[in-house]
């Protein structure tokens, strides 16, 4: 299938948005709530949510679930399965300068540990803690057939599409006023997988609509709504870290973290009369995007390694102010990210092509 170079420019979006996330400076620090830090966090916040969008608007044209099964344990479950095994044993050499036999070498306990986290359907390696989002990806993958259903019945009619998404935002907006003591999402299994499906049929029904969503006004309203429930949310939260009553807007699994993700969709959508237009555009960002898995398994390991060499406190303080730095940042690990994926693209050819030679030389 013909990649979709708009979806593909809104999941360059969210994976920059993710490295956001976890190279984020400390909201509270020195005895005060820093608003420009979390103006960042809040802009950065809802990467997940636009993933979550992207894999409702192609997943439901899968006809058989037998070959969705295999497809995601071939290009989803064996590369995570390899990223964990490598950075259980090599991780604590790679990212914090660990003596490799001490990296490799772990106690009976540590993999009871590891056993008794992967029965609660957790990441059970260090430096693998962003993994979550794969491990309820397979919970949706899972239950493809309860979904597609649901999809089949709401897509009968425009009006049943509507009642859902003002139904589920209605639901959304009373766990925001509970605190999430309604629904007590998260990032954990069935916790997040119920909004995780919710936001996949989003995604099914938002794409289905894209050519009456791409005009002049959703481009700006797209901008300026972003921009909106992000200065809204930055208010609300500081009013709410004040108060001690949590940070549960702060994150995918709130009403204005849903929006904020359709916001960005809906923008790539926008755009990509533009990006056609400008020679070549297009193809980098197909070959960017196809990379962005790959980046998403390894920027965290990424971060600890630029951590262990000083690099964040060297640009830090090279940097004339503290948005402008995590800016920068974003991009380096991204494209350190990118490079490493790069590589071990080209380092598995290499193998299958010397395994296809050697299976045809006998």
């Amino acid at each position: 299938m013909k990649r979709d170079v708009s979806v593909e420019f809104a999941r360059i979006i969210a994976c920059l948005m993710v490295i956001g996330i976890h190279i984020s400076l400390n909201i509270c620090h020195d005895g005060y709530f820093d608003a420009s830090r979390l103006g960042f966090a809040c802009i950065v916040a809802d990467a997940v949510g636009v993933f979550w969008l992207i894999l409702g608007f192609f997943l439901f044209l899968n006809t058989s679930y037998k070959k969705l099964i295999r497809k995601t344990i071939v290009n989803i479950g064996v590369p995570t399965l390899l990223f964990s095994i490598f950075a259980f044993y090599f991780g604590e050499w790679i990212a914090e300068g660990v003596p490799l036999n001490e990296s490799i070498l772990h106690s009976f306990q540590e993999y009871v540990d590891v056993l008794k986290e992967l029965l609660k359907w957790n990441s059970p390696v260090k430096y693998g803690g962003h993994l979550w989002y794969i491990y309820v990806y397979m919970l949706i993958i899972l239950i493809y057939p309860v979904l597609k259903a649901t999809v089949d019945y709401l897509d009968e009619k425009v009006e049943r599409q509507k009642i859902f998404m003002l139904m589920t935002m209605g639901a959304f907006l009373l766990n925001d006023i509970s605190r999430n003591q309604l629904f007590q999402f998260s990032h954990h299994s069935i916790n997040a997988l119920v909004l995780a499906s919710v936001i996949v049929i989003w995604g099914n029904i938002i794409y289905k609509r894209k050519e009456d969503l791409v005009t002049k006004r959703n481009l700006l309203l797209s901008v300026l709504a972003f921009i909106g429930f992000n200065m809204m949310r930055t208010i609300f939260q500081l009013y709410f870290y004040h108060i001690e009553a949590g940070d549960n807007i702060l994150f995918w699994y709130s009403s204005i973290g849903v929006l904020c993700a359709a916001c960005v969709v809906i923008f790539a959508f926008c755009v990509e009369n533009v990006i056609v237009k400008i020679k070549h555009l297009g193809d980098i960002i197909n070959f960017l995007a196809s990379h962005t898995f790959n980046i998403y398994l390894l920027h965290f390991m990424i971060i600890y390694v630029l951590r262990r060499i000083s690099f964040q406190d060297k640009l830090y303080n090279w940097m004339p102010n503290e948005i402008l730095y995590m800016c920068i940042l974003v991009i380096m690990v991204f494209t350190v990210s990118f490079l490493a994926s790069v590589g071990l693209r080209m380092f598995g050819n290499i193998c299958r092509k010397l395994i296809n030679k050697g299976v045809h030389f006998l």
